[in-house]
């Protein structure tokens, strides 16, 4: 049996639209003996670091891409009556560093300058800037090369395929998916039926074809599951008919998008086994992503009579201290000092430097700064320089929750600031450590399973 790994595959990161979490495909990859996989969720890459740390992890190559969202014109944003936004879907993989450079530009620029709804969308002109280091296929039955067959027929097909296929060269595969869907978009037309198509291009253009699956969840149980997340994302009862048109609802028509097995994938493209083997043709020119978790704090610029920044922080520490505690009892002290020795050897020094700057210019903007939340609040430096205002000796605090020098990871202090003061402590912070060395990131709200009822 050739060896086989999934090529697009959406996780949970594919929000409210993937039902597959990262560890979950993983541990199924890796029990399969499969040897590669790819995460290819939705106009996103928020699930890449993580599923590379997971592979690595696993024994597995990790191979990040992403199904993008692509349009004529991305900065289009308003429609004549009666048109709609045209999306394509289109597969894309990052081939080596520079690839997965150029799918995090495509990636922000789709959010950046293309967002319509709640649609990132990129276009040609951006694929054709950042191609390199990229690998592309005709991807889904949403993707241009297989609507353009359903809606206009082969010859007009063909013409949109040529045109991929002079963008990406020897980085454009056609790629099969049989999920048995027939009539599609009542054209008459079968999933098969297109897929005989690409497959006639294919020898015309000598061009690989893949097999994938376009998984969005892990085991074919999980389709009611799926199906009632996507029923969350609409917004529509679980009991209205899938289907297009008024009094019906979006949803996947069968159970077979999940994550099968080798012998599946093998067993359903039995009559095309190169489509199977071919995958590793994209696993062998794949060099898997560099994504370290390094710390890149701004530089923080000491006052003239300090040269070292532990020094400067004990100071601030010390006279902060005094005017929190008035008496430095023996207590107080050791606390002060071991934290300070902790943050010292973890390496810290200037991110408590940098945080207790921003949270003493936001009150000197008359932001309202919040007293501390988290296990920050555990920490006597973090008290005594003004980050939070609850002491943490008086109420026992444990700084071990925040900071532990048995396992060294970045501290994270949670801060509030008031509403309409947020941005001014952001344009601070952008202003003096410079655009680049600031970013907003994204949290993550997850359903469990209590309140999902």
């Amino acid at each position: 049996m050739p060896q086989f790994s999934h090529l697009h595959v959406h996780t949970q990161y594919s929000l409210l639209d993937g039902a597959a979490s990262i560890k979950d495909l993983m541990a199924k990859a890796k029990e399969d003996g499969m040897k590669a996989l790819a995460i290819t969720d939705h106009g996103n890459m928020f699930g890449a670091f993580q599923f590379v740390n997971e592979a690595e992890k696993f024994g597995l190559k990790p191979i990040v891409g992403c199904e993008f969202y692509v349009v004529e014109d991305r900065h289009q944003r308003s429609f004549t009556k009666g048109a709609k936004d045209k999306r394509y879907h289109q597969l894309i993989l990052a081939k080596d560093q520079e690839g997965y450079k150029n799918l995090s530009r495509l990636c922000s620029l789709g959010f950046i300058e293309g967002l319509y709804s709640k649609f990132p969308r990129i276009d040609k002109e951006l694929l054709t800037k950042y191609k390199d280091g990229l690998i592309a296929t005709t991807c889904c039955i949403g993707a241009e090369v297989p609507q353009t067959i359903i809606r206009k027929g082969e010859e007009a097909g063909e013409k949109v395929f040529r045109e991929w296929l002079e963008l990406f060269g020897d980085d454009y595969y056609i790629e099969l998916q049989r999920h048995h869907l027939k009539n599609l978009d009542n054209s008459g037309l079968s999933q098969e039926d297109v897929n005989q198509i690409l497959l006639k291009w294919s020898v015309k253009y000598n061009v690989p074809v893949i097999a994938t699956n376009d998984s969005h969840y892990v085991e074919e149980d999980d389709f009611n599951a799926h199906d009632i997340l996507l029923c969350v994302n609409t917004g529509d009862f679980k009991n209205t008919p899938i289907g297009n048109g008024k009094g019906y609802r979006f949803g996947f028509p069968n159970s077979e998008f999940y994550f099968k097995t080798q012998e599946e994938m093998s067993k359903l493209f039995s009559d095309i086994p190169q489509a199977i083997d071919n995958t590793n043709l994209i696993i062998d020119k794949v060099v898997a992503p560099e994504l370290k978790r390094d710390i890149m704090l701004p530089n923080y610029t000491l006052p003239e009579q300090f040269s070292d920044q532990n020094e400067y922080l004990k100071y601030l520490t010390f006279e902060g201290a005094k005017r929190r505690y008035g008496e430095l009892t023996s207590e107080i002290v050791d606390r002060l000092n071991y934290e300070l020795r902790v943050i010292a050897d973890m390496g810290f020094p200037g991110y408590f430097l940098i945080v207790q700057d921003f949270t003493s210019e936001a009150r000197n903007l008359g932001v309202s700064v919040g007293p501390g939340r988290g296990s920050a609040a555990g920490s006597a430096v973090a008290y005594c320089i003004g980050i939070t205002n609850i002491d943490p000796i008086k109420y026992n605090l444990l700084f071990e929750r925040f900071l532990n020098p048995e396992r060294v990871s970045m501290p994270d202090i949670d801060i509030d600031f008031d509403d309409e003061g947020r941005s001014k402590v952001i344009d601070y912070v952008v202003e003096k450590y410079g655009r680049d060395k600031v970013a907003q990131i994204i949290t993550f709200g997850t359903m469990a399973a209590k309140s999902s009822i």
